[in-house]
């Protein structure tokens, strides 16, 4: 089964939309996929979602947060890398999908998405990873 990390660009718009970041959430919750997310990814998603241009309640920010936990492989991290240095918060990415052994980040950041790879790890947008799949 492929492990997937998703960033926070892709969990936000799964969370508005339903959009190819939402269909690939589903994949996650049918077990086509395996989505793997760090602690920092859930804090950076809930603070994003909290944001008053979205305009959710902080109940709905919980339950799109417990929503997207209930359907994820949550891990530790321990890596430390500083790759992408026009973001440095784009690293906490590429750090839980090192240490989550996945296989592709699902990202629609233009700083991840210009790596296209790092190690084994293939960068790409949420709508190419759900045509690999469907493959």
């Amino acid at each position: 089964m492929l492990r997937v990390v998703a960033d926070t660009n892709v969990l936000v718009s799964a969370a508005i939309a339903k959009g190819n970041e939402y269909l690939l959430l589903k994949e996650a919750k049918l077990g086509h996929i395996r989505l793997v997310l760090s602690l920092q990814i859930i804090k950076e998603l809930k603070g994003v979602l909290s944001r008053p241009k979205f305009g959710f309640s902080n109940e709905q920010v919980e339950s799109a947060v417990k929503h997207i936990i209930s359907i994820s492989e949550i891990i530790i991290t321990t890596s430390e890398i500083d790759v992408v240095r026009a973001d440095p918060d784009d690293n906490r990415i590429i750090e839980a999908a090192i240490d989550g052994n996945a296989d592709y980040i699902a990202s629609g950041d233009k700083d991840l998405l210009r790596l296209q790879k790092f190690r084994n790890i293939k960068i790409i947008p949420a709508a190419v990873l759900l045509r690999l799949i469907s493959q």
